[in-house]
């Protein structure tokens, strides 16, 4: 399944890049990442085998409260 996460307190780059170890770590296989400097928002489209495995690990992780998913 594809999906596209969108994140907000997107600061500076290595905030994106603990965002996107988080996904990974989740198991995520990162499609494309676009960060926002002005906006300090990134998109990130993913694509997982196992939806509800992966959100399952991703909830309690650091960055999901800064997530589009935890709305």
């Amino acid at each position: 399944m594809k999906a596209t996460i969108y994140f907000h307190e997107c600061e500076h780059n290595s905030d994106l890049e603990n965002y996107l170890n988080d996904l990974k770590d989740s198991g995520a296989d990162i499609l494309s990442s676009n960060l926002d400097y002005e906006e300090e928002t990134a998109e990130v489209k993913i694509e997982v085998a196992a939806y509800g495995i992966f959100l399952n690990i991703f909830e309690d992780t650091d960055s999901y409260e800064f997530s589009s998913l935890c709305d």
